[in-house]
């Protein structure tokens, strides 16, 4: 008898004397019983944010991010910003000014021309600049003379300029995510009438 080969094994037994010709010959491989199959890798949708540090994600190199650019970018959030800024600005007693306050104070600023006007950190008090990383505690501009700057948020007043608008804001009410400032309620006390 001769020795069985390697595809003369995988031939299911009913049809292994059988020429093949007139058949239709059907290979499957069969697992032992008591063999588990071996389980797919599932896929992370998510990185955690230790990983996107360690990844370095959030980081910009000094050198890649120039005004011009960032030009494009504030022309951009122009548009956004007359859209959560409206023309007429409400009188502190309106009922529309808590609105104005809370859209301000949720806005994404990426993109946003800032001036700052007072901070702890006495080097950066009067840079302008327009905003390309808006982050927890930071906000990362880059200047006319093309060089990234990182502004601490919490202790800093800022000057928000949009054509011929200003609007000053402080740090510490910006002091979250941008995506978690912008689904955050807030707490906006209205004053009493006298």
């Amino acid at each position: 008898m001769e020795a069985k080969s390697f595809m003369h094994s995988l031939i299911r037994p009913e049809y292994q004397g059988k020429s093949t010709e007139n058949h239709i010959v059907r290979l499957k491989y069969f697992r032992a019983k008591n063999q588990k199959q071996p389980k797919k890798p599932t896929n992370k949708k998510k990185l955690s944010r230790k990983e996107i540090k360690e990844l370095g994600l959030y980081t910009l190199p000094p050198d890649t991010v120039k005004y011009a650019d960032a030009l494009k970018l504030h022309r951009v959030w122009r548009g956004y910003y007359q859209t959560i800024f409206p023309e007429m600005q409400p009188d502190v007693t309106d009922p529309e000014y808590d609105k104005v306050i809370a859209s301000l104070l949720k806005a994404d600023y990426h993109g946003a021309k800032i001036q700052i006007v007072r901070s702890k950190q006495s080097s950066v008090v009067g840079m302008k600049g327009i905003v390309v990383l808006d982050t927890k505690g930071t906000f990362k501009m880059v200047s006319k003379d093309d060089k990234l700057r990182t502004i601490p948020k919490r202790d800093s007043q800022f000057e928000v300029i949009c054509g011929d608008r200003v609007v000053t804001i402080f740090g510490k009410h910006l002091s979250a995510r941008p995506a978690e400032r912008a689904v955050k309620k807030l707490k906006i006390f209205a004053i009493p009438d006298l």
